[in-house]
């Protein structure tokens, strides 16, 4: 687990902005120095476990500094950031593990530090760990915790279980445009868990739509602080049983209009439930959210009830495609020509096109080809919690602003 990480940036205010990024992933002191010759004497006099170094520093190079980090022993891994040309950050990557220091990443600066935020997502994972089993909480035959209806609306009541949030960006411009909404659970006891521990016990005890309520609760908070001009839109998924009425569409809306946020700020991505019997009823209450001005989509299309019959019947705005689809069209030339076929058809109608799980370049790179018009994964970032995404988007806000400035 990362407790103790300290960043060298020459430009005092890009160094404050990854810490206070570093401390909302997880990570609990993050110091902070402009001088090579400062990064040089914390190394030797304190130990950390993570070293974030500009390697453009004047005074002391990022080599030098390289070199006072493997003399010193220092366990800590290392992310290289620079501004200068892609081959003197790799030079300096490859020195650093033939030196044996452990580079975690290699960062070009301003216009990938979005991959920042991914690197300290990637740091914060080591904090995830399951809590012992406590009163309430059953181990099932496959070892994954059963919760009681009672525990669960507690963590509920208690706001205990809240939101992370996955970025998405623009597939062709690489801009942030919002962020899907994914529950985690954090327990008493500093631990959490991620949705996939909760969610059966959750459907099973029929709080379905209490998990909703709560996940629009955690949206409608971050759009009524997060800055306008971000303009991100967030996604909430909703399954199709919970959203197949017109009143539980108007209860959305009313609290959106309380809340006082642009209807266009939230997409209810409708989830594979339901059966083809409730679509009728669906199609009613996705064009009474329609007409309110909401964006619906239709979620991880193709699997389970997410049908060709119910994007037929239902007005939707938007289609998603899931990242078991995207992989069997990375790897399956036919299941390629399918998934094509099936973005044309969606793009015939107007609809968005959002592609998940895109894990790498090549996803992109095929997403892109394909004509989708947003992505999300690992490629971006993984999910985070609230105060991390905040300041993931202002960090890409700020890398924005000194790309279009330096030209």
């Amino acid at each position: 687990m990362i407790r103790n990480a300290l960043v060298i940036d020459q430009v005092e205010r890009t160094g404050f902005a990854l810490a206070t990024f570093m401390r909302y992933a997880g990570i609990p002191r993050v110091d902070v120095t402009r001088s090579g010759h400062g990064f040089v004497e914390a190394v030797q006099h304190r130990r950390h476990d993570l070293l974030v170094v500009d390697i453009d520093t004047p005074e002391v190079t990022g080599l030098q500094m390289i070199d006072a980090v493997v003399e010193s022993g220092s366990p800590a891994a290392l992310v290289l950031m620079s501004a200068q040309p892609t081959r003197i950050l790799q030079a300096a990557q490859d020195y650093a593990r033939a030196r044996g220091a452990r580079v975690l990443s290699a960062i070009a600066k301003p216009c990938t530090m979005r991959t920042m935020a991914t690197a300290a997502q990637a740091m914060a994972r080591g904090r995830r760990h399951r809590a012992p089993p406590r009163d309430g909480v059953t181990l099932s035959t496959t070892g994954a915790p059963d919760f009681t209806a009672e525990v669960l609306r507690e963590a509920l009541a208690t706001r205990q279980i809240a939101a992370h949030f996955q970025p998405r960006h623009c597939t062709r411009t690489g801009v942030l445009h919002g962020a899907e909404l994914q529950p985690c659970w954090y327990r008493p006891d500093d631990t959490w868990l991620p949705a996939a521990d909760f969610l059966p016990a959750v459907a099973h005890a029929g709080l379905c739509e209490a998990l909703v309520q709560r996940m629009l609760d955690c949206a409608f908070e971050l759009l009524g602080y997060m800055h306008k001009d971000h303009g991100v839109r967030l996604g909430v998924r909703v399954p199709a049983s919970v959203a197949a009425s017109v009143a539980w569409a108007q209860g959305v809306a009313d609290q959106a209009e309380r809340a006082g946020i642009a209807a266009d700020r939230l997409v209810l991505e409708i989830a594979e439930d339901g059966g083809a019997r409730c679509n009728d009823v669906l199609a009613g209450a996705v064009a009474h959210l329609r007409l309110r001005g909401f964006h619906c989509a239709i979620d991880r299309f193709g699997l389970g009830d997410s049908t060709l019959s119910r994007w037929f019947k239902v007005p939707f705005s938007e289609l998603q495609i899931g990242a078991r689809q995207l992989l069997q069209a990375r790897e399956n030339p036919h299941a390629r020509h399918i998934l094509a076929s099936i973005i044309a058809m969606a793009r015939e109608q107007d609809a968005t096109l959002l592609v998940k799980g895109v894990d790498g370049e090549q996803d992109l790179a095929l997403a892109r080809s394909l004509g989708c018009h947003f992505t999300q994964g690992a490629q971006h970032a993984d999910a985070m919690p609230e105060q991390a995404f905040v300041q993931y988007a202002a960090l890409l806000r700020y890398a924005a602003r000194r790309q279009a400035v330096t030209g």
